[in-house]
């Protein structure tokens, strides 16, 4: 026997909205993440017993925080422009057809 799925509902421009605000404070988020483990990276250089691949480890983190910080906000951009209508929305993250 063979079911038809339903398809997805499109959301409406509310509710996109409200996700584009989620995307941009999970972005705030990740940025604040970045902020204290570059602090924390400060705090151990000045502590000589810190061991040494714990900065570097430190540094690669903030590094991707910071990068995931980026991706929300242009993903939030993105849903933005499709929830106004102002043309298609496109990118690396977007499924295939």
């Amino acid at each position: 026997m063979v079911t038809e799925s339903p398809r997805a509902s499109t959301a409406g421009a509310d509710e996109l909205l409200a996700h584009v605000g989620r995307l941009r404070a999970d972005a705030d988020l990740m940025d604040g993440y970045a902020r204290r483990l570059r602090a924390t990276a400060a705090t151990l250089a000045a502590c000589p017993a810190a061991p040494g691949w714990s900065r570097p480890a430190l540094a690669r983190q903030a590094a991707a925080c910071a990068s995931a910080a980026d991706r929300l906000r242009s993903a939030a951009e993105a849903l933005l422009t499709h929830a106004r209508g102002d043309g298609p929305v496109t990118g690396s993250w977007t499924a295939a057809p």
